[in-house]
């Protein structure tokens, strides 16, 4: 009952927003230092070894992202969780997360450095290699295509989100021992 009780008054709302939003500005911020230190992730003969930091660097905070708000929730509940609470916890880091790296790719592509999206396309239009329809489906696309990878980029977080939030709210709840008497 008190467990109940607490769980009614304590959401893990704020503890999944302050991660979300966290992991979403590091997610700019990185895009940044990539663009600084001249990783240029569509290139194809990038290096195994700087294909796999940048690999860790855009995923691993993620992941910690979701392990860090259910932990906390879990913390903040008194030690103990329920999987369905451990779930609804790692998803809202995971949907806010979509959300928040979503607007701030439009900003980034639309604002902050128009350019990216355009060596973007042209880099798939080199790719295409003359093929004219390719080509002409990829020009269609230029006036829509930041909106469309920040599209993609919420979807890809949420669904990831929502596949580690269920391995988290596995290995992280814990329910609480009932009285013995």
């Amino acid at each position: 009952m008190e467990q109940e009780l607490k769980e009614a008054e304590i959401k893990p709302n704020k503890v999944a927003f302050r991660a979300a939003i966290t992991f979403s500005l590091y997610t700019l911020a990185l895009i940044f230092i990539f663009k600084l230190l001249h990783i240029d992730s569509m290139q194809e003969n990038m290096n195994t070894g700087t294909k796999v930091i940048t690999t860790i660097l855009s995923y691993v905070p993620f992941i910690l992202a979701i392990v860090y708000a259910q932990t906390k929730h879990r913390t903040d509940l008194g030690g103990y969780m329920t999987f369905a609470r451990g779930f609804s916890t790692g998803f809202k880091v995971a949907a806010y997360t979509g959300l928040f790296v979503s607007v701030l790719l439009v900003l980034y592509y639309k604002v902050l450095d128009r350019g990216a999206m355009d060596h973007i396309l042209d880099v798939a239009i080199d790719k295409a290699n003359g093929d004219e329809k390719q080509i002409k489906a990829i020009e269609m696309t230029r006036p829509y295509m930041a909106i469309i990878s920040a599209f993609f980029g919420a979807i890809t977080y949420t669904i990831f989100g929502m596949i580690l939030s269920l391995i988290g709210a596995v290995l992280f709840k814990k329910e609480r021992p009932l009285p013995q008497g």
